[in-house]
């Protein structure tokens, strides 16, 4: 009896044994990350030349775990989760938040595409943004203060995401995020879509986002336009004074050419702040509208060098900025690159504040006149 019972003990380890090895062998954790140090000179900031050592206007530094389990018939269930960091202190960004970046999980068909929940990327940023100058420079190329997203100046929360499979070159993707304000089902709301057409050496995107209260839902301000205390979350002078508007809706359109070993890029975006709410950090009423236009390229010289540059026109009812972002990246290996850029931004007119139009290079501070200059060297470790 001793002998049978251990027998079949041993036989139901066994079975264990083989089918923990089989779901193993199914599934997939993938650690991943990028660290982006440098060191930049600003020609004004707050009245005064600076060099100073920054991490992330380049690229943002990060760590992720990505996974995927083969659930049989062409199925997966994945996930990812993404954090920001400062690599100069080791602090989280985003807000403070563990998985700042991205965080979500959700089910892949090779058929039927994608479905995700969780934080994750608008289709302004995840498909126009790839197109526009940002996708070289980060923060240093994208529109000033980032007005119309293609940098990720937020994530939507709460987010139900489909993303098509390919069809003749053509993706279509679509997000929904509800606001969860009981006997209110368009406060906070967010919804967007994308497309994303790729023909040989041809490319063009289309995206929308319409974002409702973008204060609380996609700002991280705590307190409503109006509330007592409340300021506007955003510090850019470019669109903080517009932060109270009621909607916040931006559109997208891109065209790309390649062309050998060099690419081309135009990028034009419509953004508008809706029903402005004037609060004492916010003076404004009415819509803000925004008009931007960009052109870009990069040309590889070498397989290891290559020369990037661009230049967009940003125009509002009351302001006009003008930016020009060159320089080159010299590869170390497929994971180590070093990248030196030089940004030139002017402005004129009165910005979302009331105050005269000053350049803002993002992430680096007013300056103190209508021209900032900033260059930047960085080093960027990819894992």
């Amino acid at each position: 009896m001793k002998k049978t019972t251990v027998a079949l003990a041993a036989l139901s380890f066994g079975a264990s044994l083989t089918a923990a090895n089989t779901a193993h062998a199914q599934s997939s954790v993938t650690l991943y990350g990028l660290i982006d140090a440098g060191i930049v000179y600003v020609n004004s900031q707050s009245g005064h030349s600076n060099i100073e050592s920054v991490t992330g206007p380049t690229n943002g530094s990060r760590f992720g775990l990505r996974g995927n389990e083969d659930l049989g018939g062409g199925l997966s269930a994945i996930f990812t989760l993404e954090n920001g960091f400062d690599v100069s202190n080791g602090k989280m960004l985003q807000n403070n938040r563990l998985f700042g970046r991205q965080a979500y999980v959700g089910l892949s068909d090779k058929r039927y595409g994608a479905l995700t929940l969780g934080r994750q990327y608008d289709p302004m940023t995840e498909i126009i943004g790839t197109f526009a100058a940002t996708s070289m420079w980060a923060w240093l190329g994208t529109h000033p203060g980032d007005f119309d997203n293609l940098n990720s100046t937020f994530r939507v929360n709460n987010a139900v995401k489909y993303s098509s499979p390919v069809f003749g070159g053509l993706r279509a993707t679509g997000l929904f995020a509800p606001g969860g304000v009981a006997g209110n089902f368009a406060s906070d709301r967010v919804y967007a879509f994308g497309l994303h057409y790729v023909r040989g050496p041809f490319s063009a995107a289309l995206a929308y986002d319409s974002i409702n209260d973008p204060s609380t839902s996609v700002l991280d301000s705590a307190i409503a336009p109006g509330a007592p205390g409340y300021t506007s979350p955003s510090k850019t002078p470019q669109f903080g004074g517009y932060a109270s508007a009621s909607a916040w809706k931006i559109f997208g359109a891109a065209l790309g050419y390649r062309i050998g070993d060099g690419v081309v890029h135009l990028v034009y975006t419509n953004t508008r702040f809706q029903n402005i709410v004037r609060t004492p950090s916010t003076p404004n009423v009415g819509t803000a509208v925004f008009n931007s236009y960009e052109i870009n390229g990069q040309y590889a010289l070498t397989p290891t060098f290559s020369l990037g540059a661009s230049f967009d026109y940003t125009k509002t009812a009351t302001a006009k900025y003008q930016q020009v972002d060159f320089g080159p990246n010299y590869k170390l290996s497929k994971r180590t690159d070093i990248d030196l850029v030089g940004v030139w931004q002017h402005a004129s007119g009165i910005d979302s504040t009331g105050h005269a139009a000053v350049a803002s290079i993002s992430t680096l501070g007013q300056s103190s006149t209508p021209t900032q200059v900033a260059v930047r060297l960085s080093l960027r470790h990819r894992f």
